[in-house]
C-alpha cells in the first residue's frame, strides 16, 4: 500500500544548495517507492534587498563572498556532481529577483516540483536569465503549464509569498533548503539521502511507534 507524505519546503529558485537538496529528497524517495511525496513550494530569499532588475553575478558574488567566491563554489560544485548536477555557473551573467519566480510556482500548485526543476535548469545548467518574461513563458509551457493561468492567481500567490516570508522569519530559517516533513520533523540544510530516508520512515510510522 503506498503512503503519502507531505513535505513543505522552503527554498529559493537560485539557491544551489535547494537543487542539491531537491536531488538528494529524490534519491531518498527513490529508495523508498511505497511513498509518494507531495510537495508544498514555500518562499525564502536569499537575498531580500535584491533591486528587481538583479545583480551582475560577479558583482554579487563579490559583495556575498568577497575572495572566498572560489573555494565557495568549488565546493558547491563538488556537491551538485555527487548528486547528479553538472553547475555551470560560468554561464550565469545576472543574479535575479526571484521574487517574481517563486510567485509562479506558488501558482502553480502540485505543479510547482516539475516547474522547480525546469527553472533550476534554465538557471544554474543554461545560465538563462529567468526573470526574462519569454524564458520564463517558455519554462511554464515546457512544465505543461499556462502562464496566463498562473499571472491569474498572482494575487493569491503574493499573499502566499507574503505569509511564507513572514512565517519563515518566526520560525528562524536563516537558511535553505528548510524541509518539513509532514508538520512533524524538520531539516534545515541538503542532507544526503539516507538522512532523509530516516525523516521520511519516521513519517511512514504511525506517531505511537516513533
Amino acid at each position: 500500500m503506498t503512503a503519502i507524505i507531505d513535505i513543505d519546503i522552503f527554498a529559493d529558485i537560485i539557491c544551489p544548495w535547494c537543487y542539491i537538496g531537491k536531488k538528494r529528497l529524490e534519491a531518498a524517495f527513490a529508495l523508498r517507492p511505497n511513498v509518494t511525496p507531495r510537495y508544498r513550494w514555500r518562499t525564502f530569499l536569499l537575498n531580500p534587498t535584491m533591486p528587481q532588475q538583479g545583480m551582475d553575478r560577479q558583482a554579487y558574488l563579490h559583495a556575498k563572498f568577497g575572495p572566498a567566491a572560489s573555494a565557495v563554489y568549488a565546493r558547491i560544485s563538488k556537491a551538485g556532481a555527487e548528486a547528479g548536477i553538472d553547475f555551470n555557473f560560468m554561464d550565469i551573467e545576472k543574479t535575479p529577483d526571484s521574487r517574481p519566480i517563486h510567485k509562479l510556482l506558488i501558482a502553480a500548485g502540485p505543479d510547482a516540483d516539475p516547474l522547480s526543476e525546469h527553472f533550476f535548469q534554465a538557471y544554474f545548467l543554461d545560465g538563462l536569465d529567468i526573470s526574462d518574461k519569454d524564458i520564463q513563458t517558455d519554462l511554464v509551457a515546457k512544465a505543461g503549464l499556462d502562464i496566463a493561468v498562473l499571472q491569474a492567481r498572482d494575487g493569491e500567490a503574493e499573499s502566499q509569498l507574503v505569509e511564507d516570508l513572514d512565517e519563515g522569519r518566526m520560525a528562524g530559517i536563516e537558511g535553505v533548503p528548510m524541509m518539513i516533513f509532514s508538520e512533524r520533523y524538520s531539516l534545515a540544510g541538503a542532507y544526503p539521502p539516507d538522512v532523509l530516508v530516516s525523516a521520511i520512515d519516521a513519517c511512514v510510522r504511525p506517531a505511537s511507534d516513533v
